[in-house]
């Protein structure tokens, strides 16, 4: 039976969750993932569990969050702003994801940021992605195996 080598293109599925079970993302048979291993994109971890995996065989790893995409929890991400810059138009709650102008690079660009505390004059926002700072755990199960 063949297996998974470095280069070769696969179709996957899997399903990514955290610790506590709640499910981040969730690939399936009807829309399966193909990529080719070494490519961008795709976590490093994922792409080594692959190798040596045969069709219909499924494998299970755990990405650290100093290992991932989306890298530890960062300090600097969080800004308190004053509640008085927030139109009448939006009430502040803990977990409300708000779209924030950002200036980079000298363009202005929408960012999304999360509402963290709420004090009697300001907010927090915090500018991580959700799974910052989350240990990742993947189901992969392998589909097809297209040799380079």
């Amino acid at each position: 039976m063949k297996q998974v080598e470095k280069k070769d293109t696969v179709t996957v599925t899997l399903v990514g969750s955290l610790d506590n079970e709640t499910v981040f993302e969730t690939i399936d048979k009807s829309d399966p993932l193909t990529f080719t291993l070494g490519e961008e994109g795709i976590p490093k971890p994922i792409q080594r569990i692959l190798v040596g995996m045969q069709i219909g065989e499924m494998r299970k790893v755990r990405i650290e969050p100093e290992q991932g995409e989306f890298g530890i929890r960062r300090g600097d991400l969080l800004q308190e702003i004053p509640l008085a810059q927030f139109s009448d138009k939006i009430e502040p709650k803990i977990g409300l994801i708000l779209s924030m102008d950002v200036e980079s690079g000298g363009a202005t660009h929408k960012v999304p940021a999360t509402i963290v505390e709420i004090k009697s004059d300001s907010i927090m926002i915090d500018y991580n992605h959700p799974l910052a700072g989350h240990p990742l755990n993947y189901e992969i199960t392998l589909i097809d195996i297209i040799k380079d």
